[in-house]
């Protein structure tokens, strides 16, 4: 179980890591300008489950962009992937795709943030 649970972590840090793809412009207001106390638990939680949402379809599509041929398949699938991140965001009540972008821009540059963070995950994935 401890495995278990060290493997969850380490996946949801690596997940984190890369949670602010797709790219998208940031706004003015610059996610390092925000502090980790601005962000309402609330605001968390919701994000943590777009989040989960959003790592399901990386790995679902992590194993097809291994097995592309060529550049325009891998470039099809990326597009694919992205598309369906997008989707996944905007189709999660209580969050836009800037918002969820500036919180993960935000964890990855504040230890703190990205911390809350993980401990919500690790307790959603524990309720599954």
């Amino acid at each position: 179980m401890l495995i278990n649970t060290t493997l969850k972590a380490t996946t949801t840090a690596i997940a984190l890591a890369l949670a602010s793809a797709p790219m998208v412009a940031m706004t003015a207001q610059s996610a390092a300008a925000q502090s980790e106390g601005s962000y309402s638990s609330e605001e968390l939680d919701i994000f943590t489950t777009a989040l989960l949402e959003v790592a399901e379809v990386r790995e679902k599509y992590t194993p097809m962009l291994q097995s592309a041929e060529t550049e325009d398949q891998e470039a099809s699938i990326v597009q694919e992937a992205n598309d369906e991140i997008m989707q996944v965001i905007e189709d999660t009540d209580g969050i836009t795709l800037d918002r969820y972008t500036e919180i993960a821009q935000a964890a990855n540059e504040d230890q703190e943030l990205n911390q809350r963070i993980i401990k919500r995950v690790q307790s959603m994935q524990d309720e599954m």
